[in-house]
């Protein structure tokens, strides 16, 4: 992946994304992992904070895990959550994350650790697989 404004004006890229969030990191880091020549942009400065969910869901948390970067944001100072309290109706239920699909917590990044470390990974060069040689 390469980062718009260092220049990459006159070349051509197979995908460009647009938007460098979690979703567009995480987009552009899997397309590079695929060995496509990605260019991310996007119209903030990063680091930047931004609103967002007080967690990431169990699906978003497998994700980080299958892709290598669980340990990246747990190392961030990012709680792992073990349990939940629901509030409603004037009742709390308390309920523990259950082992599941290889995580047993939530996490709940700050939106610019996360973003910082999902366009992190998106930087990295992706692996290239060449065929044996006779």
């Amino acid at each position: 992946m390469t980062s718009a404004g260092n220049g990459t004006a006159n070349r051509r890229h197979d995908v460009v994304v647009v938007g460098a969030r979690v979703a567009g990191s995480a987009t552009a880091m899997l397309l590079a992992r695929l060995g496509h020549d990605v260019v991310v942009v996007d119209q903030a400065s990063f680091p930047s904070d931004t609103v967002s969910t007080h967690s990431i869901a169990r699906s978003g948390v497998v994700q980080l895990h299958r892709w290598g970067l669980l340990d990246e944001v747990l190392d961030s100072g990012a709680p792992a959550i073990r349990q939940v309290t629901f509030h409603a109706g004037g009742e709390s239920v308390r309920r523990t994350i259950k082992h599941k699909a290889g995580v047993d917590h939530l996490v709940a990044p700050r939106r610019y650790v996360l973003d910082t470390i999902l366009a992190t990974a998106a930087q990295r060069p992706a692996p290239r697989c060449a065929p044996a040689s006779p």
